[in-house]
């Protein structure tokens, strides 16, 4: 591919792996994108360059600048934007809820991040919260806000189901089953794969305790999933089932991936792994089934 001018320039193109070891006891197969592929080691680095690339077509931001950027985080989301910010000249202020990987926590401080916790027994989306108090302290600040910016599902429909079209070369995919944080993927890569395989079914996943579309939300440590509201940039009008995962089964599909593929991925990972199993195993017929690796195993050791 020739030398590129920076990190930001390899973003993308992550592999499609079948997971035939996986399913070697079940009917049908599994799909995995693998975007842990990705600079920062999740699929938020997309969104995470796509967002601050808007902003600085709509005059929000300048390159070089020395602009400070705000952004409530689990974690993947901030390691995006402090690559991004470090190659384009930027400040970075995340605001992180206190009970999520402290190793994550300390990796974006050592990109430069400026990294305040929010109190998690204020609700899944504390750090929402006091990231818009900051705002109004600082207004001075750009925060990109991922779960209502539209850059977020675009950079989805525009590359990340691109290659996965290209990738499956006219195989039939049954069912996409996708996490929702802030929905941003599940809405991108579900418009467009319905649009070109219609009769798909979307499937969302969620922790249990959890639902979604009742507005229920409860603690839990499948970090990523379920930030405590309905995020404005998910269509719930593709979603055709919610599936509900534990802890313990999220975490044995951790341990899964790893035994049988060989593939080091996050607690919202083994939540996608234990979802799609359950559906192959009470299936009539033999699926197949496309999901998404989102982030690296080494923030989540402790869940081992």
């Amino acid at each position: 591919m020739g030398i590129r001018d920076s990190i930001l320039d390899t973003v993308g193109g992550t592999p499609l792996v079948r997971l035939s070891r996986l399913t070697a006891d079940l009917p049908g197969e599994i799909l995995l994108k693998l975007e842990l592929n990705n600079p920062g080691g999740s699929h938020k680095m997309r969104i995470a360059l796509n967002m601050i690339r808007a902003a600085e077509r709509e005059g929000l931001l300048k390159p070089g600048s020395g602009q400070t950027i705000l952004e409530p985080t689990g974690g993947n989301t901030g390691m995006g934007i402090a690559i991004a910010a470090a190659v384009l000249g930027y400040r970075v202020v995340l605001v992180i809820p206190d009970n999520y990987s402290e190793s994550k926590r300390r990796l974006l401080a050592s990109f430069g991040v400026d990294v305040r916790l929010s109190d998690s027994t204020r609700g899944n989306n504390s750090h929402g919260e006091l990231a818009t108090e900051i705002q109004f302290e600082h207004p001075e600040y750009v925060m990109l806000n991922q779960a209502a910016n539209p850059a977020n599902p675009e950079i989805h429909r525009l590359t990340t189901v691109r290659e996965i079209i290209a990738d499956l070369d006219g195989t039939r995919v049954d069912a996409y089953v996708a996490g929702i944080g802030t929905g941003g993927h599940l809405t991108g890569i579900g418009e467009v794969l319905r649009e070109h395989q219609g009769g798909l079914r979307i499937l969302g996943v969620q922790p249990e305790g959890c639902d979604m579309f009742a507005d229920v939300f409860v603690p839990h440590r499948i970090q990523g999933l379920s930030i405590g509201m309905i995020p404005p940039v998910l269509n719930t009008e593709i979603i055709d089932e919610m599936v509900t995962v534990s802890e313990a089964d999220a975490i044995d599909g951790m341990r899964r991936l790893m035994e049988c593929e060989g593939i080091g991925a996050g607690p919202s990972t083994g939540a996608n792994i234990a979802a799609c199993r359950r559906l192959l195993a009470t299936s009539d017929e033999p699926l197949t089934l496309l999901t998404v690796a989102y982030d690296r195993v080494n923030d989540y050791l402790e869940l081992l």
